[in-house]
């Protein structure tokens, strides 16, 4: 019979599970904004406690990570973000220091854009980090099969169903099909940590097959999504089986699907961890059965301390949960990932991830022009954009920031990195506009080459839009005035004036954010920075 104790407080949410008897079953570091002061001031919040503060020596610890959606750190833009790969691995070395043993499991949603080359580039160094780390099984989740089968086969999950295999792929209900039956996820799999036999099983929401790949498409026949509830049971069944005496369930869906989808299996799991939205809900107790979630981006991870239990109460061992804030204040970012950073941006330069898609045309149908035509006219406004950062944003990218010069892994061929920090290119979605900035080792002639180095750094057309309409018109006006006798050609010119003016309230909805958005810049106040780069004149 299992117990509960009391809750236990620590850094994020505590909880102590008790289980009776046999259970069932790169410098990857954050940089400060350049345009962010310090947050530091006499009333700063004090730093937080020590990861596990209060922890006794546990007999093991179970990591639990997910739902990375492709952050291998946290952007670099902010000294405030949590998260990344390297932070992480320095818990593993915290962990390691205090002698306990530790094995970790991962939800899956590694990558977010599973349809772009560089998401496959990611992943592979995801997990060749993983690797690195004390990491036991990889749930495939969505992002995961989106990448394609095939793709997955040759990073490893041909290797899940064999004992020896050091990061498995897990999927209790996922199979794949069309030549690949073999070759799909484990179930499940018992690994030893310490002197505990741990067994971990996944499963995967059905619903996700039509999201991941429509019916009908290439994809769609190369892998079946079953109900989760037989194919966990099955699961379980080799787990028990196996000697496994705490068991986990990676369940990459809702809280409330699990509890509704596997509700006769979930008592049989010691710990199940679902998906959630980006900041975590509490960890919830179902029956003798402990739900929690690690949200989004790598942010936080789950830790389960095992501690042997009361052999007079039959109670073989409790569990201990804390969710994990990986800042910067107690991680360090571990030279290892630093490696891994250096390998992902060398191959995003060698496969020419900047022109791997097809450039999208603008909205406008202009073109960019760069803003030193825009300062020939404007010349009040371009002399103000010269003194701002917006100016030396690809230039930020190349040397890193004051301090970080000796060991800065530029970021100059990433497409999203540059994406905010040269012109012409959609920030969102990391796409290039026609006509938008690319690097010169990827151009042939000398006049793209000069075209686009006029186009560094986050440049006046990025707000207002390409400029090309624009400067043909006016140059038009400046010397052939006899042409706008037309009413159609004039009405041309007043319109394409009107398409780049730029207001503040328009700025301050939508434009700034899509580079300044709550990733970047959690600081940004637009009407602190709108002061610094504003430019009212029209000469």
């Amino acid at each position: 019979m299992r117990r509960f104790g009391l809750p236990v407080l620590g850094t994020g949410i505590g909880l102590v599970l008790v289980l009776g008897g046999c259970t069932a079953g790169c410098d990857f570091g954050s940089e400060k904004d350049p345009e962010t002061p310090s947050t530091k001031t006499a009333t700063a919040a004090p730093p937080p406690k020590p990861a596990f503060d209060g922890w006794p020596q546990p007999a093991a610890v179970i990591v639990l990570s997910g739902q990375q959606h492709g952050y291998l750190e946290p952007c670099g833009c902010s000294e405030t973000q949590s998260g990344g790969l390297a932070r992480r691995a320095d818990l593993f070395r915290q962990l390691a220091e205090k002698g306990w043993p530790a094995v970790a499991f991962d939800l899956g949603g590694t990558v977010r854009r599973s349809s772009r080359q560089q998401s496959r580039i990611k992943f592979e160094t995801n997990l060749a980090a993983l690797r690195d780390m004390p990491y036991a099984g990889l749930a495939l989740g969505p992002e995961e099969i989106e990448l394609d089968p095939d793709v997955l086969v040759t990073s490893g999950v041909a290797d899940s169903k064999f004992p020896e295999c050091p990061l498995p792929f897990l999927g209790a209900n996922v199979t794949f099909v069309g030549g690949l039956e073999e070759l799909g996820p484990a179930a499940a799999r018992v690994v030893r940590v310490g002197e505990v036999q741990v067994g971990v099983a996944a499963a995967l929401d059905p619903a996700a097959k039509s999201a991941i790949a429509p019916e009908g498409t290439n994809l769609a026949e190369k892998f079946t999504i079953s109900d989760p509830a037989p194919a966990v049971a099955a699961a379980v069944e080799q787990l028990e089986s196996d000697g496994a005496e705490v068991t986990v369930l990676l369940a990459h869906m809702s809280r409330d699907k699990a509890k509704q989808s596997l509700a006769e299996q979930l008592p049989r799991f010691d710990v199940v961890l679902c998906t959630s939205g980006e900041e975590p809900p509490p960890p919830e107790r179902v029956g003798g059965t402990l739900l929690v979630s690690v949200g989004h981006k790598g942010k936080h991870v789950g830790a389960i301390g095992v501690y042997p239990g009361d052999e007079k109460d039959r109670v073989r061992f409790e569990l201990r949960f804390e969710l994990v804030d990986l800042d910067s204040h107690r991680f360090q970012n571990a030279p290892k990932m630093h490696e891994h950073m250096r390998n992902y941006q060398d191959r995003l330069k060698a496969e020419r991830i900047v022109v791997a898609e097809p450039a999208i045309a603008h909205s406008s149908g202009a073109q960019f022009v760069g803003a030193q035509q825009c300062g020939e006219c404007h010349t009040k406004a371009y002399a103000k954009w010269k003194t701002t950062k917006h100016a030396q944003a690809f230039e930020s990218l190349s040397r890193g920031r004051e301090g970080q010069e000796n060991d800065w892994i530029p970021r100059t061929f990433d497409a999203e990195c540059i994406s905010c920090h040269v012109t012409g290119w959609e920030p969102q979605e990391s796409l290039r506009y026609h006509t938008g900035f690319v690097n010169e080792e990827f151009l042939d002639s000398a006049a793209e080459k000069a075209h686009s180095r006029l186009l560094q750094g986050q440049q006046c057309e990025n707000c207002h839009g390409p400029g090309g309409r624009h400067v043909e018109l006016e140059g038009l006006w400046r010397t052939d005035r006899a042409r706008f006798q037309e009413r159609a050609e004039m009405e041309r010119l007043v319109a394409a004036r009107g398409e780049l003016k730029l207001n503040r309230n328009t700025a301050a909805r939508t434009t700034c954010t899509k580079c300044h958005d709550l990733d970047n810049s959690p600081n940004f106040e637009f009407d602190k920075y709108w002061d610094e780069v504003q430019h009212p004149w029209k000469d």
